[in-house]
């Protein structure tokens, strides 16, 4: 696919950002465990991601399930089989296969749960047979522990997961403990446990999924990067369940306002730019993308730290990005955790026309794409997008020419 910048304009655009896929996940396995109907979830995320996992568990009888690149998906479902004693096997893609699980087969069983792994598939052989203490290392990963917390309600009794290691992704907890209260379970989160009260689901009357904050990092560096864009974010809230809320803090060092209205989340540029931001991002891996790549364009002098967990994404997500930006003359450089962009101003790149290599990453080529508005792209498997924000072409096109 190709892309050049149209003529911009500085009327507002409106954008529809997908339903959030880390609440969708979440809502999916505690409405199947407590028996609402999925028809009354609304603003459900229609990423690839969601429907992997809405298939597996529509189709219970099945025998073998694949979840694609979906690590998240595959381990909520996994937790949810070995919950219902169920003997399944569960497969992917090889990037996915070679992601770690161990964490998440460790937790399982501690709960006298037998599964077998090998490079293609994992297979439950014995389901969950107690579940009331557990310890789990938070440092790489939560969604084994976000996994465990779902399916906490199954059991009797109070649960408690001891947390081994300094955690990644804290948020993430937070959002499934605000899901399970949803469902009527309580959820405490505490620095290096997590207790979750006895008590059965409840059933809500509705559940409404707000839109993705992590999708909206990537409209957030648009006006990072040109000041005449303005954006309403529809439906998107400042004060959401979700971690990755935090964008708006970020994107502030680079000159974006948010502001609150009742359509959405209004940004646009107010004419000032830290010239060296510090980002922490041990809690935000998914918006290191796109701040790598804006202020890369924008010849920012930013720090970053919390990137050492990239590597066991859907790529190796720093490799994929120093790759792209190598192209215009500027590396990722690190120093004991400590990251930071290089520019070689002297670099002898003059052609107008960077070829993005995905690695079969959405994120990459979401972040990627701000670099339209100074070259014209050429993006192989555009269509990883759909992993996460299967209309975000759509909605780009209303700043850029795009040729399939």
């Amino acid at each position: 696919m190709k892309l050049h910048k149209k003529n911009l304009l500085p009327e507002v655009t409106v954008i529809s950002l997908p339903g959030s896929k880390s609440i969708s996940h979440r809502v999916l396995i505690a409405a199947t465990l407590s028996g609402l109907p999925i028809n009354l979830i609304h603003g459900l995320s229609d990423c690839d991601d969601t429907r992997y996992l809405l298939r597996a568990i529509q189709n219970p009888q099945q025998e073998i399930y694949d979840f694609g690149d979906g690590a998240t998906p595959l381990h909520f479902f996994m937790a949810m089989a070995a919950a219902q004693n169920r003997q399944c096997t569960l497969t992917g893609t090889n990037r996915l296969m070679q992601r770690p699980h161990e964490d998440m087969i460790e937790v399982l069983r501690q709960c006298d749960a037998e599964l077998k792994q090998n490079q293609q598939e994992i297979c439950i052989q014995k389901g969950i047979q107690s579940f009331r203490h557990i310890t789990a290392d938070a440092s790489r990963s939560s969604q084994h522990i976000s996994a465990m917390m779902l399916v906490a309600p199954v059991f009797k009794g109070t649960k408690e997961i001891l947390l081994k290691g300094k955690p990644a992704s804290f948020p993430y907890l937070k959002l499934t403990a605000s899901v399970l209260k949803l469902f009527g379970i309580q959820a405490s989160i505490f620095d290096k446990k997590i207790v979750i009260d006895d008590g059965e689901y409840k059933t809500p009357s509705n559940i409404v999924i707000e839109p993705d904050w992590s999708s909206a990092a990537f409209f957030y560096s648009l006006v990072a990067c040109e000041p005449n864009i303005r954006i309403l974010l529809k439906g998107l809230n400042l004060e959401s369940l979700q971690g990755d809320s935090d964008i708006a803090d970020f994107y502030r060092e680079l000159g974006v306002t948010s502001t609150q209205t009742q359509d959405g989340v209004l940004i646009n540029h107010n004419g000032y730019v830290n010239p060296n931001p510090t980002f922490h991002l041990i809690n935000h891996p998914d918006c290191a993308p796109a701040l790598l790549a804006v202020c890369g364009l924008l010849g920012v002098d930013a720090v970053f730290t919390g990137l050492d967990n990239l590597a066991n994404k859907e790529s190796d997500r720093l490799q994929a990005m120093n790759e792209n930006l190598q192209q215009i003359g500027i590396t990722i450089a690190s120093d004991d955790g400590v990251y930071k962009l290089l520019f070689n101003h002297n670099s002898d790149t003059h052609s107008n026309l960077l070829n993005i290599q995905s690695h079969n990453d959405h994120r990459i080529v979401m972040a990627m794409a701000v670099f339209g508005l100074k070259y014209s792209l050429r993006i192989d498997n555009a269509t990883s997008v759909n992993k996460s924000f299967p209309g975000f072409w759509e909605q780009w096109n209303h700043w850029f020419h795009i040729d399939p």
